[in-house]
């Protein structure tokens, strides 16, 4: 699938990548990480299997189960959601045999907003079949699952980030980190349903865990020396947004005009650039220097189309 797919196309899901990031650990990437299209990742016991998020369609959906069923024929029992997104919970109805976790506040946003309509901004999506399934389980602050002799340790921010409700997954037996949409590998960080700076503060928290691996919710999984590279990059794009911001306020433009005005320099070579718009509201929102209203999602999301000369996000999932 060309990366230069238009509204018509959808990226194939045979395109996913499975891939033992540790034993009976894996990463299923999806290819390219763009709107929609997200990472998930299960841990294989002897018995059970536990999987980190689901996706966004129901034949994507169909295709991880599948996936797992090459790995082992035991069931998923538990699956964790790492935010309230759609192309990490819509699949959760999917996994029947399984018990649903996520954050208190994660559980909240999505029993509010059930399944949206998305067809004004992402129309000819095929999402299949779906229905509703709300996490079963939630908690606030840590919780351990164990599985066999393997901790999977659950744990929130404290703090607002890409959400109100993030939860990251760390097995330290194997120093696998499955952070959700935290960051996203090549693509732009997206803070319009959270913060700016306390995404930011997510990466502190997220290099504190000494990882190996990390399995994000966008673009391939990385270790080694590019753990420190990405997130390198991803505070330098946010700070680039901040400073933006701050430059938008003093200038008196607002968000849509500034991000207009801005050139993305090193930062135009992620996916989904649009995200500019979005995040600047953010940032707008928490800067000091500014009494700004938020006009509210809808609005930002208006602005994004607007930024993109008309064009809707770019969505082939």
């Amino acid at each position: 699938m060309s990366a230069h797919a238009g509204h018509g196309a959808h990226a194939s899901v045979e395109a996913a990548q499975l891939n033992e990031v540790a034993p009976g650990v894996y990463s299923y990437v999806q290819p390219d990480g763009t709107w929609f299209i997200n990472n998930m990742g299960f841990i294989a016991g002897s018995s059970a299997v536990v999987s980190i998020d689901t996706t966004s369609t129901e034949r994507r959906n169909k295709a991880y189960l599948d996936a797992i069923a090459s790995v082992t024929s035991y069931p998923v029992k538990v699956v964790v959601n790492t935010h309230h997104h759609a192309d990490h919970t819509h699949g959760n109805y999917q996994f029947t045999d399984a018990t649903i976790i996520s954050h208190a506040r994660c559980r909240d946003v999505m029993v509010a907003a059930g399944i949206p309509d998305y067809s004004a901004v992402f129309p000819g999506v095929e999402w299949g079949d779906l229905q509703f399934r709300a996490p079963d389980v939630t908690f606030e602050g840590s919780m351990v699952l164990h599985l066999d002799d393997r901790r999977i340790e659950l744990s929130d921010l404290g703090f607002v980030a890409h959400t109100d409700g993030d939860i990251v997954a760390w097995l330290p037996d194997c120093r696998v980190l499955f952070c959700g949409d935290l960051i996203f590998h090549g693509g732009t960080p997206f803070a319009l349903f959270g913060s700016v700076s306390g995404t930011i503060q997510a990466m502190d928290v997220i290099e504190s865990f000494g990882a190996d691996v990390i399995v994000p919710g966008h673009g391939p999984h990385f270790g080694g020396d590019d753990i420190a590279r990405v997130l390198d990059e991803q505070r330098s794009y946010l700070r680039f947004v901040q400073e933006a911001a701050a430059e938008g306020i003093t200038a008196g433009r607002t968000p849509l005009e500034q991000a207009q005005a801005t050139d993305l320099g090193p930062h135009g070579r992620y996916t989904d650039p649009e995200r500019l718009a979005g995040n600047l509201h953010v940032a707008y929102r928490e800067a000091q220097s500014t009494d700004y209203e938020f006009p509210g999602v809808p609005q930002a999301i208006m602005d994004m189309v607007a930024y993109n000369g008309g064009a809707l996000p770019r969505c082939v999932a």
